[in-house]
Parts: structure tokens; C-alpha cells; sequence
């Protein structure tokens, strides 16, 4: 059986978690691996199974429950070092890695591999082709408990809603600078707003960024709404509202491009910056029928 390695923010992991899927879809026996999330933090750590209820067997539950359960245990900096140690011997000695061979791109390969564990963010709309029914029926998110998320969806459901999402956060280091590109100006979003305003009727701007504060400063009209309480553990919630939305500006992330992908409407609008990563040429990760703007 395969392994697909889960990390990174929530929509890493679901392209991972996709793979896993249309691999078992394809007769390929797969099932994810979290292990990573016991000695890292990404981000909020393991969001897929706060969003969506997994399909997963009797010991991935158990590994899941030991992982929430077990938190406070798992945070302390020796065991940290010990489960990595751990881990890195166990995989030297007993599986068979198999990396992405091009980030971006589509390798076909990987569905004839078998008994390895699958290493990459495999971000390619071509791995899962065909399977786009299934992949929707497994991204259905839990519905909200609480009334503010309850009544604002059934605003963005009853409304021309627009979802914007503006990543900023690490983006902004400088580690982050050197390879991916953080959108410092409003002009994408400005441009794609007047487009948006003379093509629909009385759109509403649902605005969702991690750095609300700059979003706020940046754009000011009466028909745009700023949502900002959905943070830390809650902030796949912010997914699924923009989900709701009727038409998209996304930016150069999975968390709005996962939004924008499962999003309903047959008839939406998706704007998407070109490039998507810096110096690299992405075709794969763009729908043929989303526009993509130059930066």
C-alpha cells in the first residue's frame, strides 16, 4: 500500500489528500500519512480532518485520535527530536520514498507505483481528471456550529457574492520572498473588482485575508465586507464561505484556489495571478476557464 505524505497548510493537504483518493479510485491501495504533524507544526497543524470527515481506516482514527488527544505531549521540544529521529530511521530502514520528480507538474508515473510513500504537493489539475465528482463528494466541509458563520452563509448563498483572499503573512518574510510572490499592491485586486462590478449586478466583496488590517487600509467601498473572525483552529472556515461564493479573486494560494475550485456555481468568474509562483511557468495549476491576470 502507498502513503501519501500529508504537511503543509490546509490546502496542501488537500491536494495530497486528493491524491490518495483518485489513486484508490484507480485500484492503487493508498491511504495518507500525518505522522509529520506528531513533530511539526504547519500552520495550524492538521486541518483536513477539523474541515472534512476523512475516509480513514481503523488505525489512521486511532493515529488521529492520538495525535488531537495527545497534543500537549507531542509540542515538547525533546519528543519533537525524538519522533523525527524516529521517523527518518524508520523510513531509511523499511519504506521506499518516492518524491515528485517537477512541483507543478503532471507525472503520470505515479499512478503505476506501488508500496511507497509518495513525497510531494503533487498541485496539478491533471491528477485528478475524471475524478472531479468524487473529489467534491470527499471535500464536503462540516457544517459550522456557531450563529456568525451560520447566518453569513446563508448571506453569501442569497447575495452576488465575491469572494477576495489576499495571502500575505509568511509570504512577506524574507525566506519566502526569494520563491514565492507576495502580492504587495492592491492593483491586482482593483483591476479585477472593476471588472467584476460592470459584468455582475450588485456584486458584495467578501474580503478574507490573514493580514486584514492591510486588506482594510488598502480597499474602502461600501459594498465590501471584511471577515476576520475566523482564526487559528477555526480558519478553514474562511474556506468554506468563500466556497460559497458565487464568483472569485483569489490569490497565489491553495486555501483560495481550493475555495474557488469547489465552489458550485457553474456560471463563476475566477480571477488568478500569473505567475503564480515566482520565475515559474504554471499552466497545470490553472482550470482552462479561470483568468489569469499579469502581475
Amino acid at each position: 500500500m502507498n502513503k501519501v505524505s500529508v504537511y503543509g497548510g490546509l490546502g496542501n493537504q488537500m491536494f495530497q489528500y486528493a491524491l490518495s483518493c483518485v489513486l484508490n479510485s484507480k485500484g492503487v491501495a493508498s491511504r495518507i500519512s500525518f505522522r509529520d504533524f506528531f513533530f511539526y507544526k504547519h500552520h495550524n497543524g492538521f486541518d483536513l480532518s477539523r474541515a472534512f470527515y476523512l475516509d480513514l481506516d481503523a488505525f489512521g482514527r486511532l493515529k488521529l485520535h492520538v495525535l488531537n488527544f495527545g497534543s500537549a505531549f507531542w509540542s515538547l521540544s525533546i519528543v519533537q527530536k525524538i519522533l523525527f529521529k524516529s521517523f527518518q530511521l524508520y523510513s531509511f530502514l523499511f519504506e521506499n520514498i518516492k518524491k515528485e520528480k517537477k512541483e507543478f507538474s503532471f507525472d503520470e508515473e505515479i499512478f503505476n507505483v506501488s508500496n511507497s510513500r509518495l513525497v510531494g504537493t503533487w498541485q496539478s489539475i491533471k491528477y485528478f481528471e475524471g475524478h472531479e465528482e468524487l473529489l467534491r463528494d470527499k471535500f464536503k466541509f462540516k457544517d459550522p456550529l456557531d450563529s456568525i458563520n451560520k447566518n453569513l452563509s446563508e448571506e453569501i448563498k442569497n447575495n452576488n457574492s465575491v469572494a477576495v483572499h489576499i495571502r500575505r503573512g509568511d509570504y512577506t518574510k524574507s525566506e519566502w520572498r526569494n520563491s514565492h510572490l507576495v502580492i504587495d499592491g492592491p492593483e491586482y485586486y482593483l483591476n479585477a473588482i472593476r471588472e467584476l462590478t460592470l459584468e455582475l449586478s450588485n456584486p458584495v466583496f467578501y474580503f478574507f485575508s490573514d493580514d486584514i488590517d492591510w486588506a482594510k487600509s488598502n480597499f474602502k467601498d461600501s459594498n465590501f465586507k471584511f471577515i476576520e473572525h475566523n482564526n487559528n483552529d477555526k480558519s478553514y472556515l474562511d474556506m468554506y464561505l468563500m466556497s460559497l461564493c458565487s464568483n472569485f479573486i483569489i490569490a497565489n494560494s491553495t486555501f483560495s484556489w481550493w475555495a474557488a475550485w469547489l465552489a458550485s456555481n457553474p456560471k463563476k468568474i475566477v480571477f488568478v495571478p500569473k505567475p503564480w509562483i515566482k520565475g515559474l511557468n504554471t499552466p497545470e495549476i490553472y482550470p482552462d476557464n479561470w483568468r489569469t491576470v499579469k502581475l
